[in-house]
């Protein structure tokens, strides 16, 4: 073979070849992102994620920082309890916080709190009783499906202005298995 020709043909595809890595990169730094919309209990209409990662649920005085649930044992029995956080913007005081799960009819109460108080940097927390699997808050993890829930914050500030924040959650059901082991329960 002739050096010539290998000189020219390497010249030739050089750019094809650079232009295809760049697309591949490209290709796998691109994530691609699925959501559905639902419409909640309460008449809402809202776009879910449908990925586990973490949501950012905010209005102009408030945002949520913590949904969790929690494993937790009561007397002899397990459960399940929700944890939230919520961040206030200087000046704010909240008189009432609600969580709701507005997923489904009924719309189902997950915790009160009417006496809230901010802590170190305007921080609100709170942390519901413990739901056994048998109760409607948590029987949704019976369910073998992917599942969508959507959690409704309700808050009340002292200048009498109400904040409702609703936070979607996508379960897949790998996840369900997971919590179903945590607390114990097999189907």
């Amino acid at each position: 073979m002739n050096s010539v020709k290998i000189q020219c043909f390497v010249s030739r595809s050089l750019p094809g070849v650079v232009a295809a890595v760049s697309v591949a990169v490209a290709g796998c730094l691109m994530q691609p992102s699925y959501s559905a919309k639902v419409t909640t209990a309460d008449g809402a209409l809202i776009e879910v994620p449908l990925s586990t990662g973490r949501m950012d649920i905010r209005d102009d005085e408030i945002s949520v920082k913590v949904f969790q649930f929690l494993p937790w044992t009561i007397e002899k029995d397990k459960g399940l309890a929700y944890a939230f956080q919520l961040e206030f913007k200087a000046g704010s005081k909240p008189v009432a916080v609600s969580v709701d799960d507005v997923s489904d009819t009924p719309i189902l109460s997950i915790y009160t709190d009417n006496a809230p108080v901010l802590h170190k940097n305007n921080i609100w927390a709170g942390i519901s009783p413990p739901h056994r699997a048998t109760e409607d808050t948590v029987k949704w993890i019976l369910n073998m499906d992917n599942t969508v829930k959507v959690y409704r914050f309700t808050v009340k500030l002292a200048d009498g202005t109400t904040h409702v924040l609703r936070y979607p959650i996508f379960a897949p059901a790998y996840m369900k298995a997971f919590m179903r082991g945590q607390l114990g329960v097999t189907l």
